[in-house]
């Protein structure tokens, strides 16, 4: 089959495109034909990372996928050849602790599909993947192959916004407004949120956030987040904070604009390490709550984006062939070009 592989060159890494063997299965696993296969910043973040091991040589990467049935272990009774289908990605034990809790999204032992991050793990940008049928769920007939690989990062916005206890109501800032963010804009929406602040250095990326609920937007680079969540809150903060960018100056951020007593979601993960400042953590006594992952949102995106109540028209940005991988990363690294969802067509 052909697949899109990372190899190393020089001090770079690159995307080439190979033919490799097709994937065989177990009796409890299923054979996806993929059809398309999207890319995430972490794929990004991790392929750009020269020295980096989430994404290293000889990977397929992707956990983002798509595709049809194309064949059946003996013991799968969940899914028929045929069947077009949408991949969650994580791979977990189902013995740990967190997974007998039903926490799978924190399985001690959990690997992600297109990840090396924790033992290698092939993904989605090839023709065909291999994967447990309890990690596959049908597609209604009105959702593409494109709006199915869509669903996981749906899923994840959800479960940020499932633990975000939002109450109706509630002031909610959004903190970063790639496809992560436009898919919680719009699911804290759904919550019961009562008035949505996004954030992001992007202006094209404003402009979607407020076509998809987003009542006031904000550009750090020209506007201080701090000051016009102040005004927005009458000087009292937001009630819920969401941090989906990954960085210290953002992380910074979130501390100084929830209000006291008000809750913030860690979910944003470039930098593996933030600093924030401590005292107002303290004295305003926030609650902090880390996320990661999808836990049990995946049927619930598919219907949520199978009734419309999610629109994720706006973020289909981009699509390349197989073949163009690389240039697929490219346009994604390229800050003159308005992406959102970059995705492989296989």
């Amino acid at each position: 089959m052909k697949a899109a592989l990372i190899r190393a060159e020089r001090d770079r890494k690159i995307l080439v495109t190979e033919d490799v063997p097709r994937p065989e299965i177990s009796p409890s696993q299923v054979l996806v034909r993929i059809h398309v296969a999207g890319i995430c910043g972490s794929d990004l973040h991790g392929f750009m990372d020269a020295a980096g091991t989430a994404r290293r040589d000889g990977l397929i990467m992707s956990h983002e996928a798509a595709g049809i049935v194309e064949e059946i272990g003996s013991a799968v009774e969940s899914v028929t050849v045929g069947d077009r289908v949408t991949v969650d990605p994580q791979v977990v034990c189902g013995q740990c602790e967190p997974c007998r809790n039903g926490w799978i999204s924190i399985c001690d032992n959990k690997r992600v599909t297109g990840s090396s991050l924790r033992g290698f793990e092939q993904g989605s940008m090839a023709e065909y993947l291999a994967v447990e049928s309890s990690q596959v769920y049908n597609l209604p007939e009105n959702l593409t192959y494109a709006m199915g690989a869509l669903i996981e990062p749906l899923s994840n916005a959800i479960h940020v916004i499932n633990r975000a206890s939002i109450r109706l109501g509630d002031t909610v800032v959004v903190l970063g407004a790639g496809t992560l963010g436009l898919c919680m804009i719009q699911a804290a929406r759904a919550a019961g949120a009562g008035r949505i602040v996004a954030s992001d250095t992007s202006d094209f990326r404003l402009t979607v956030a407020r076509q998809l609920g987003a009542d006031v937007t904000v550009n750090p680079l020209t506007a201080k987040l701090r000051d016009v969540v102040s005004a927005e809150t009458d000087g009292v903060g937001a009630d819920v904070v969401i941090e989906s960018v990954g960085i210290d100056a953002t992380y910074q951020d979130t501390i100084h604009i929830v209000r006291k007593r008000g809750r913030i979601m860690f979910f944003g993960a470039v930098q593996p390490t933030v600093s924030v400042d401590l005292m107002p953590i303290l004295h305003k006594e926030i609650d902090i709550v880390g996320c990661t992952g999808a836990n049990d949102e995946t049927q619930i995106a598919i219907d949520m984006m199978a009734s419309g109540a999610i629109d994720i028209a706006p973020l289909l940005t981009h699509s390349f062939s197989l073949d163009e991988a690389q240039a697929a990363f490219d346009a994604m690294a390229d800050p003159s070009i308005d992406t959102i969802k970059v995705q492989v067509t296989v």
